[in-house]
C-alpha cells in the first residue's frame, strides 16, 4: 500500500481538496489504479482542486516531468501523489517574495504614489 498524504485545506477558503487525473491528450478522467501502458506512450495530467471555491493547484503532467525532471514511466497514482505533494507545498513557495513586497509597502491596494510598482507590474 502507498503511504498516505494528508491534503492541506484550500489556502483561500479552507475548503476540502479533491484530486483528479486525466489523459493528457483526450482529457478523459482516469482512475487512480489505471496501469501504465507497456510502451509508455500514454501521458497523464493531475491536479488538486478545492471542492468549495474551485481553486486549483499546479497542473502536473507526465510529459513535463519526463522532459524537465527526468521522471519517466509514472503511473496515474504516482502522478497524483506528486500533485498532492505540490498542493501541500505551494502556499510557501513564493512567501519570501511576498514578504519582500510587504516590507517595501507594495502589498496595498490601491498603492501609494511614493512606492515603486509591486511584483505584478
Amino acid at each position: 500500500m502507498t503511504e498516505q498524504i494528508k491534503l492541506a485545506p484550500c489556502p483561500f477558503c479552507e475548503g476540502p481538496p479533491c484530486i483528479d487525473a486525466f489523459d493528457f491528450i483526450t482529457g478523459e478522467l482516469l482512475a487512480e489504479d489505471r496501469p501504465q501502458s507497456e510502451d509508455l506512450d500514454e501521458y497523464y495530467s493531475a491536479h488538486v482542486w478545492c471542492h468549495d471555491c474551485g481553486a486549483r493547484g499546479p497542473d502536473i503532467n507526465s510529459c513535463t516531468l519526463g522532459t524537465f525532471e527526468h521522471q519517466f514511466g509514472l503511473t496515474v497514482m504516482q502522478l497524483m501523489r506528486i500533485a498532492a505533494e505540490r498542493w501541500n507545498d505551494r502556499h510557501a513557495n513564493a512567501r519570501s517574495a511576498y514578504d519582500l513586497s510587504e516590507a517595501a509597502g507594495r502589498n496595498l491596494f490601491p498603492g501609494n504614489d511614493d512606492v515603486e510598482s509591486g511584483p505584478c507590474n
